[in-house]
């Protein structure tokens, strides 16, 4: 008995060295899963924490903001039946299907409409477009219940709208009437034209486009995502105008310039086109301008301006010309403006030819008749040429010279640098006739080298 009691007091101390020995083993476990399970823990909100401040500063388009699968599905849980900011991507009217773009998500969703679908305003998918920025509202199985105006989409509409391709900007510019230098990113993928109902490209556009802008407001993103030509362009031809005196042209109260083309670019519609010229008339007209096409407008109908001519002779009984065109100066001459030949003639008075130019209402001529004085030739050759010619005193001008001079006695002289002045004493007997002068010049050192010898 007392054996079997020393063995049962032998195997409980046993028992108890193998419990103590065990438990700090355990400890080292519990330590070791704990640790494991908050690194993966700190791994898991790392990584949510980092997606989400990624998603944050730069969104690319067409993807999800957040990674974990959970998350999403909780969150499209949490839009069901919530108000959703959209741009349209594509409308399949024959299934009544649209696909748009989440504006808060960046992602794609596709929605069909019903019976049920209401739409305020409009009546089906139909009056929608791609680009059109709005606000939906779903049901848990995509169908869509509603379209609303989107609160936070804006618009601008104005001429003058530049693309930038490279830096993926648009702005208004110097052709602005009312949002000059106003710019707004692009998204090349998303981003639509539009011409009335016909989608088009960047491309098409041209700065005298009247167009409108679309876009969305979302804190530091402000973007556009359709832009629509409400009215596009065609081209203003003006036929002879090059024959205008500095003509201005004036396109509904505002200049322009032709100075390199005679075409205009013009947004399409009706237009006023004002032309002015110190020869004529002021021309008005107004056009259609027809998108791709090109308006003429001929300038050659343009009345010019006429005024009258005084002619006031110092002698009676004149016959007067304009153009070789003989006037009776009974009566003032009305001529259109511009500039003119003129010429008047009497018996035993020299011819008066002279220009005129009317540009007033009023405009008066003085012709100064001089008597008739019977002349000849006095023809003058020297040697060398380019000797100064005087006849009585009076220069006339550099030999070779053929010079009208009065009947009579007269003294021709003729100089030149480094040259001996010359002179001689001739007579014109005649009306017409012609005396022929020669003077062979010697210079001055040859006069000094003779005298020498």
């Amino acid at each position: 008995m007392a054996k079997n009691e020393q063995k049962k007091i032998t195997i409980r101390r046993h028992f108890r060295r193998k419990t103590v020995g065990l438990f700090p083993l355990f400890l080292i476990c519990v330590c070791v899963m704990c640790i494991v399970v908050g690194v993966k823990c700190y791994g898991i909100g790392y990584e949510l924490a980092v997606d989400k401040f990624f998603s944050d500063e730069e969104v690319v388009e067409g993807e999800k903001q957040f990674s974990p699968n959970e998350i999403i599905q909780q969150a499209k849980q949490n839009m069901i039946g919530s108000d959703i900011d959209g741009v349209i991507k594509d409308i399949d009217t024959e299934e009544n299907v649209v696909t748009f773009l989440n504006l808060k998500a960046n992602e794609t969703v596709i929605l069909k409409a019903t019976k049920e679908t209401n739409y305020p305003g409009t009546n089906s998918l139909n009056d929608y477009f791609i680009g059109d920025i709005v606000t939906f509202v779903y049901d848990k199985d995509n169908n869509l219940t509603d379209i609303k105006k989107c609160e936070n989409a804006w618009s601008y509409s104005d001429v003058g709208l530049v693309v930038n391709t490279s830096a993926k900007l648009v702005k208004f510019g110097d052709k602005a009437t009312t949002y000059k230098d106003k710019a707004f990113k692009y998204s090349t993928d998303i981003t639509t034209v539009r011409y009335k109902n016909d989608y088009s490209t960047l491309e098409n556009i041209d700065t005298s486009d009247f167009v409108t802008l679309k876009g969305y407001q979302s804190g530091a993103d402000n973007k556009v995502y359709s832009i629509t030509i409400d009215k596009s362009h065609g081209d203003l031809q003006f036929l002879n105008y090059s024959n205008l005196d500095s003509p201005q042209f004036v396109l509904n109260g505002q200049t322009i310039s032709l100075a390199k083309t005679d075409t205009f670019t013009v947004t399409e519609g009706k237009h006023t086109i004002l032309v002015k010229s110190p020869m004529c008339e002021d021309f008005t007209k107004e056009v259609l301008i027809l998108p791709g096409e090109v308006s003429k407008v001929d300038l050659s109908a343009m009345q010019i301006k006429s005024g009258l001519l005084n002619v006031s002779p110092n002698v009676p009984n004149i016959k007067f010309f304009v153009n070789d065109k003989e006037y009776s100066l009974t009566e003032p001459i009305l001529l259109n403006y511009g500039q003119y030949s003129v010429k008047a003639t009497k018996e035993g008075y020299e011819d008066f030819n002279d220009k005129v130019t009317i540009n007033a209402e009023t405009n008066t001529l003085h012709i100064d008749m001089q008597k008739h004085i019977p002349k000849g030739v006095i023809s003058v050759l020297t040697d060398p040429d380019d000797a100064s010619v005087y006849v009585d005193g009076t220069y006339v001008g550099k030999s070779p010279i053929n010079y009208s001079a009065p009947l009579g006695n007269h003294t021709v002289t003729v100089k030149k640098n480094e040259y001996i002045e010359s002179s001689k004493s001739i007579s014109v007997p005649a009306e017409g006739d012609r005396v022929e002068l020669d003077f062979e010049l010697m210079s001055v050192v040859s006069r000094y080298v003779d005298s020498e010898n």
